[in-house]
């Protein structure tokens, strides 16, 4: 099976792993930037608010069964990248836990 076949099946239809990449790419060449200009009162002000953001979001996420990034966009009003980076954040440091496998509607 193509891979790229696979990865639209774990992540749903419209799901294009290029565009995704590329997004995470312009994300961090962006933050790469602004890190360079921000100061450690600055740092230590994002790093508070990704403290608050991602305890609600795992406070969102725990209260639901299933969730999808889709899901976490619109209650929080963040775009799919920012979630997909906050997602992954959380799961590194071993918070949640990510299960790709696509729900079967029976």
């Amino acid at each position: 099976m193509d891979p790229r076949e696979m990865m639209k099946g774990m992540m749903g239809e419209g799901f294009n792993p290029m565009e995704m990449c590329e997004g995470m790419v312009g994300s961090i060449t962006k933050s790469a930037e602004i890190a360079t200009y921000a100061t450690p009162e600055l740092r230590g002000l994002f790093e508070e608010w990704l403290s608050q953001i991602e305890g609600e979001i795992l406070g969102f996420l725990e209260a639901r069964k299933v969730v999808v990034p889709e899901d976490v966009t619109k209650h929080f009003k963040l775009s799919k990248e920012s979630v997909i980076f906050l997602i992954s954040r959380l799961a590194r440091q071993g918070k949640l836990k990510i299960n790709l496998e696509k729900n079967k509607e029976t």
